[in-house]
């Protein structure tokens, strides 16, 4: 039975050949690349562009981030489960390594960027990949046992009314000293904020685990470290080409893994 519902009158919608469809007659086109757009008619898409994409996908395969995958992965084998929402997936970095790990789990990922969704779904054929926007899911309520959430926006309410009762959310934060290092080369002035409040509505930490260790990168890997994360767009040329004169240098990597029940 299909989890998908139709992003225009939340009916059911199931796959007849290449496409997805609900009783109302509403059709979704199923890709070539194997990814279904649910963002719904009339919504803007504005994820990660294909700069951003390219960049992410250049600097997780150089396995700068592997120590994270990896930490995630041991939350998540403590966890029992059978359906998963790696929710913000980007190009499939992390939902590749889920369905590798567990592979008898029906994994899915949602993104709002096509882009992304595009090499997220040509990465992992296994996983279910679909654009649309967390705070819109296209899924039933109840419909997973857990929720993998890494550096995307905190959709609450969305989380708790798609997962079943008891479900885990299991989400990765930066910690306040991560790339400390790359904003001090960019920026003159670096304010370094404190870690918020990590208390969820609806939901109760059950643990959470610290991830810190020094990255060493060269230039091509600083500047698409940078062009991935939010601040890139918010910052000058000026400031941006500042990496261009580092040829080397040791960036701090600082997360937080949580593990969080559904109340």
């Amino acid at each position: 039975m299909s989890v998908y519902i139709c992003p225009v009158c939340g009916k059911p919608l199931n796959r007849v050949d290449k496409t997805m469809r609900c009783e109302n007659n509403h059709s979704y086109d199923i890709s070539a690349k194997g990814y279904v757009n649910l963002l719904g008619p009339g919504k803007i898409e504005r994820g990660d562009d294909a700069d951003m994409v390219a960049a992410r996908r250049r600097f997780l395969n150089s396995g700068s981030y592997d120590a994270l995958r990896n930490a995630l992965c041991e939350v998540l084998s403590n966890i029992p489960f059978d359906t998963l929402l790696d929710a913000g997936c980007g190009e499939g970095y992390y939902t590749k390594k889920l369905c590798d790990s567990f592979d008898k789990t029906e994994i899915y990922g949602l993104d709002i960027s096509k882009k992304a969704a595009e090499k997220a779904s040509a990465l992992c054929k296994a996983a279910n990949i679909c654009v649309a926007s967390a705070y819109r899911m296209p899924y039933a309520d109840g419909s997973f046992d857990c929720i993998l959430n890494v550096f995307s926006p905190l959709a609450a309410d969305e989380y708790i009314r798609v997962l079943k009762k008891g479900g885990h959310l299991v989400m990765a934060a930066p910690l306040p000293e991560h790339l400390s290092e790359l904003k001090r080369i960019v920026y003159d002035k670096v304010n370094i904020k404190s870690m918020k409040d990590t208390d969820i509505e609806g939901f109760f930490l059950v643990s959470e685990k610290q991830i810190i260790y020094p990255m060493q990168l060269d230039t091509a890997l600083l500047k698409d470290l940078f062009t991935m994360t939010p601040y890139y767009h918010k910052t000058s040329y000026e400031d941006k080409v500042k990496l261009d004169s580092v040829a080397s240098l040791t960036v701090t990597a600082a997360f937080t893994v949580f593990d969080y029940i559904k109340d």
